[in-house]
């Protein structure tokens, strides 16, 4: 590797809840590193997608959807897009979606302004806009407030415009050796991923409060045992009356829940594993700064 004429660096991804970033992510980077759903605040922690290539190596960053917290974990995410914005960025990606107000972005806009890094200026979800104007209007309205480097008009979900994109986040990387060893897709270890796609299906499978109450905590990971390796993971959710929605009548919503992330789970990995999910009631663990700590999501 030509280290003087080498490229690397941190491109962050940062909008609103359901902006498109995760789904973003995914076509960067390849491979479908981060849970993407309907719904908004699917992404809870940073997630790290490595994209290299000949003379450069990206690390793309995905950040939870800005939002104004409401209790103790929604507060670790807005500090997860804080650290990511104003410590690790040499690039940062301003997503918006096409179809909705340009408003609400107001406090992200404010913590885009303390950067020192060029911000690209990405607007999807254009498939959902009949009036080509509305794209131009909303573009003019970000660059009164903000100095964007360049603006791309995409639809993540068909992977439309994701390539020119992805040449000029290249392009902007500063010479820098890599960060990461070759070849090496993420910087999270293969327990979280199983954990963010069982609560990927749970996001999918339950409506309303349930999917935002749980939390999923892998318990045992077996690896090189063949046919027999298996997973156990415990689903925490606040409530008691949380629990027999989880599990639904006779065990069915579970055992469903069960085989779609058990599936999800092999073809990430590659090979078999045989899903166990039990739940277990932690009160209020969204509140409790114990739980967060040991979840994950408050580092000390």
């Amino acid at each position: 590797m030509d280290e003087k004429n080498f490229h690397s660096g941190f491109a962050v991804l940062a909008g609103l809840p359901n902006a498109g970033k995760s789904t973003l992510l995914n076509h960067l980077a390849g491979g479908l590193l981060s849970p993407v759903t309907n719904k908004p605040q699917t992404t809870r922690q940073n997630i790290l997608a490595i994209s290299e290539g000949d003379g450069y190596q990206v690390v793309f960053v995905d950040t939870p959807g800005f939002l104004d917290p409401r209790y103790k974990l929604q507060q670790t995410m807005l500090n997860a897009v804080d650290r990511a914005v104003s410590e690790e960025a040499d690039l940062v990606i301003f997503m918006l979606d096409a179809a909705a107000p340009y408003a609400p972005n107001a406090g992200l806009v404010e913590k885009i302004k303390k950067v020192f890094c060029p911000v690209f200026l990405v607007i999807n979800k254009t498939d959902l806009v009949k009036e080509p104007a509305r794209l131009a209007e909303l573009e003019a309205a970000v660059r009164k407030d903000l100095k964007i480097e360049k603006t791309f008009c995409i639809c993540a979900a068909e992977g439309k415009g994701v390539d020119e994109l992805k040449q000029a986040v290249i392009a902007a990387m500063p010479q820098s050796p890599a960060y990461f060893p070759p070849g090496q897709w993420t910087d999270r270890w293969e327990r979280f991923y199983v954990a963010e796609f069982i609560r990927e299906q749970i996001f999918l499978l339950y409506k309303k409060e349930i999917p935002y109450s749980t939390f999923v905590e892998v318990e045992k990971f077996t690896e090189d045992l063949g046919d027999k390796n298996y997973i156990r993971a415990i689903i925490h959710v606040e409530r008691e009356s949380q629990k027999p929605i989880i599990i639904g009548k006779g065990g069915a919503a579970i055992a469903e829940l069960r085989t779609r992330a058990q599936k999800r789970i092999v073809e990430f990995l590659g090979r078999k594993y045989r899903l166990e999910l039990t739940v277990v009631v932690s009160p209020e663990w969204r509140n409790d700064s114990q739980l967060l700590e040991r979840f994950g999501y408050i580092v000390r």
